[in-house]
């Protein structure tokens, strides 16, 4: 004879009763696995695909709702799934969703990912904005971006000034950070920096911790004025790692145009 089992309901994240598509809607998440458009009313309700989650991602987590291996691991390939899976280790109350928990479990897929692959993934997103790169450039920034990305998408939006050139600047930085003689350190740093022939990260962290200890300046008088020059942004990875992946030539003419546009 056939056994049936019930897996517990799926619960809404707040207050009580299961969960529904206009929980999604209400507190802004996909509650499908792909876009879905209601025949009779034309509404469209995202789907995980579309939102840019990974399909291993999902199911990991969907797998821990209402279900435990009795281990402290959380991360689980579908092969590790199914050998420890047992209906025993099912609980019988309703599983309270978590959408935080849902997006944590895509950052992790997506920092196991390797830079071939997260690459092809933004690659897609760049000829979508008309912007060409080349395929080790973009590995490079992948490399850089992934431990601060939740979705491929992340690493566009959050790291377009590796592709383009930022044409404003972070107005609370400036603000604070962008001082009467602040110029006059840029056009000196700019020179120590055009003067290195080895343009690696380690070069220009010592070059430019040289500079300021000649200087007798602290980190927090010249670094976020580099950083805003070279991203338009007040923060990010490494600026050491993003001027040596710019080039020289890129990060030199980068500064020069914050120093006209910003005075």
């Amino acid at each position: 004879m056939p056994q049936f089992a019930h897996l517990p309901l799926i619960l809404k994240p707040d207050g009580n009763g299961k969960l529904s598509k206009r929980d999604g809607d209400r507190l802004g998440f996909p509650v499908f696995p792909t876009e879905w458009t209601n025949p009779e009313t034309g509404d469209i309700s995202s789907g995980y695909r579309e939102s840019g989650y990974i399909a291993g991602a999902v199911i990991n987590m969907l797998s821990f709702l209402g279900w435990n291996p009795g281990t402290t691991q959380e991360i689980f390939s579908m092969e590790e799934l199914i050998e420890s899976f047992s209906l025993e280790r099912v609980g019988k109350a309703g599983a309270k969703f978590d959408f935080d928990k849902t997006r944590w479990f895509n950052q992790q897929y997506l920092r196991a990912k390797s830079k071939e692959d997260l690459a092809a993934d933004l690659q897609l997103i760049l000829k979508e904005n008309g912007v060409e790169a080349k395929d080790d450039f973009v590995q490079a920034v992948c490399e850089q971006l992934k431990e601060r990305a939740t979705f491929i998408k992340n690493m566009w939006e959050e790291g377009k000034y590796y592709f383009l050139s930022p044409t404003s600047y972070d107005e609370k930085t400036v603000r604070k950070k962008w001082k009467e003689d602040t110029p006059k350190y840029m056009r000196e740093l700019k020179g120590r920096l055009s003067d290195l022939s080895d343009f690696t990260s380690e070069s220009i962290e010592i070059e430019f911790k040289s500079y300021l200890e000649e200087k007798e300046l602290g980190m927090g008088k010249l670094l976020p004025a580099f950083r805003v020059s070279l991203t338009g942004l007040g923060m990010g990875p490494s600026l050491f790692d993003i001027a040596s992946l710019l080039g020289k030539e890129e990060t030199i003419k980068r500064m020069e145009t914050a120093l006209e546009k910003i005075n």
